[in-house]
């Protein structure tokens, strides 16, 4: 069975596939938008206005633990907007990430890739791992992202 993704590179070429129902949109947020909020985790970079609302920024590589230099960066910062329906209420969070790989239709009932591809910090938000034109993707679990930020 095929199902439409939405791909996302982050560093060091970690490749990770969004289910599209969960994408929102691409934007982009200068670092000045962005207001720190202190007490919150390293990987909630603050929250930005975004069409006339708070939404939380969160730096993807603080979150999955690989080296960054993001909060040394003065240009602007792509994002997808990810949203979740719990209990009829919807969440969303901007993820930054280093490049978009855009809508990809994946077979998921693929024999699945070895576990281990991914580092340890990445294997609780993935539901599995799957290969797609010789690149391995990680499909990404969002309700279990919206989980860890909630705690």
């Amino acid at each position: 069975m095929k199902k439409d993704y939405f791909g996302i590179e982050l560093s060091k070429s970690i490749h990770l596939a969004l289910p599209l129902e969960n994408m929102g949109t691409v934007i982009q947020i200068t670092p000045e938008n962005i207001c720190l909020i202190p007490g919150v985790s390293n990987y909630l970079l603050g929250v930005t206005n975004y069409q006339g609302a708070l939404l939380w920024v969160l730096d993807t590589d603080q979150f999955f633990q690989i080296d960054s230099d993001l909060l040394n960066r003065k240009e602007n910062l792509t994002a997808i907007i990810v949203k979740s329906s719990v209990s009829g209420k919807t969440k969303k969070v901007a993820l930054v990430v280093k490049k978009i790989e855009g809508v990809l239709n994946i077979k998921t009932q693929s024999d699945n890739i070895a576990s281990n591809y991914f580092a340890s910090q990445f294997k609780h938000c993935l539901d599995k791992v799957v290969k797609k034109d010789n690149t391995v993707f990680g499909i990404l679990n969002t309700e279990t992202i919206f989980k860890t930020i909630n705690k």
